[in-house]
């Protein structure tokens, strides 16, 4: 009896350890079709955006005027959390280097604003351009326009 309970735990053990490998389960996402990871990334920057204009409603008139404190607060958080979320997402295969790509370019726009947080407010000195460009160009169009949720920069 002990040895059949025993032989009912090994392979009853031996069949979850094997659903969760199957199933995925602790390791890396699926990679997703070109429209999951749009309609996702879409999702992710639109989420950003809006965390930019409730951070800017606790610094009213100061983020269109440039103070620092206030536009770091506003723009960096969400922006480097939005790259997180989109890092974690699994893209095409064939799309991984443009995604790739896109991502470094995000982050360097975080890098830029942190630098110099006045660039955002300049069309032509816009660290998240290229970003941005790269964004519209894959399909990604909240991407496109979270960097920038609370202001345009002038040109």
């Amino acid at each position: 009896m002990r040895t059949t309970r025993a032989l009912v735990l090994l392979v009853a053990a031996g069949t979850i350890v094997l659903a969760l490998a199957i199933g995925g389960c602790g390791g890396a996402e699926s990679r997703l079709t070109k429209a999951q990871f749009i309609n996702r990334g879409d999702a992710i920057c639109k989420q950003a955006g809006q965390e930019q204009v409730e951070l800017a409603s606790h610094h009213p008139g100061e983020v269109v005027s440039g103070n620092f404190a206030a536009v770091t607060a506003v723009f960096v958080p969400p922006m480097e959390r939005e790259l997180r979320r989109l890092k974690a997402l699994s893209p095409p295969e064939a799309d991984e280097g443009r995604v790739r790509a896109l991502l470094g370019k995000i982050e360097a726009g975080v890098e830029g604003a942190k630098a110099d947080y006045l660039d955002l407010f300049v069309e032509e000195t816009d660290p998240f351009a290229q970003a941005d460009a790269l964004a519209r160009r894959y399909g990604l169009v909240a991407c496109a326009e979270s960097s920038h949720a609370v202001i345009e920069p002038q040109g």
